[in-house]
């Protein structure tokens, strides 16, 4: 269904969730991850292949990933969204803290973050610079993630271009992830 403002949005009844995304993104969801179209996006850009291993396996927390067909500098800008269950008890600034820890394990930079208000509800808003190989060169990274815990899950959406689109992408990656909700059970 079109959301407005040029998204599309999309109803992962397996996350719980619904989120938009740019009209003319090609979209994802982790059952239909498991067929060839993936697989061969996965082999044409490798810095994916880890995702699809990932994404093929039963009860997979990668729920939905969605791709700007239009392929810059062999980088086709992305978004994914990963649905894991949070163990009992974890205040939302423990949850901070480990979503930190995990994107400066992954970061090639400085993190900078910030709490952002969210429709769905309080999120963590981080953002970082990554490098991976891709056919055999380092290829540098701009990620904008947003975590958010919410039902006793963590939620993290993660917007994936390259450093010099980031500014071209940023008003997109957050309207998207302003469109991001829960579903009534």
């Amino acid at each position: 269904a079109v959301v407005g403002d040029g998204l599309t949005r999309y109803e992962i009844s397996s996350g719980r969730f619904s989120i938009g995304v740019p009209e003319t993104w090609h979209a994802t969801t982790s059952t239909q991850m498991k067929k060839a179209s993936f697989k061969r996006f996965a082999d044409q850009n490798p810095a994916f292949a880890t995702y699809a291993g990932a994404v093929a396996k039963k009860n997979s927390p990668f729920k939905f990933f969605a791709y700007d067909p239009v392929v810059r500098k062999r980088f086709a800008t992305n978004l994914n969204v990963m649905v894991t269950p949070v163990p009992e008890g974890v205040t939302p600034e423990k949850y901070k803290r480990s979503a930190l820890a995990e994107a400066k394990s992954i970061a090639k930079s400085r993190l900078d973050s910030s709490d952002v208000d969210l429709p769905a509800g309080k999120a963590l808003r981080i953002e970082y610079r990554a490098r991976f190989l891709l056919n055999g060169r380092r290829k540098a990274i701009s990620t904008t993630q947003y975590a958010l815990l919410l039902d006793s899950k963590s939620y993290v959406l993660t917007y994936t271009t390259l450093p010099a689109l980031r500014r071209d992408y940023a008003h997109l990656f957050e309207q998207s992830a302003e469109s991001f909700q829960l579903n009534s059970r």
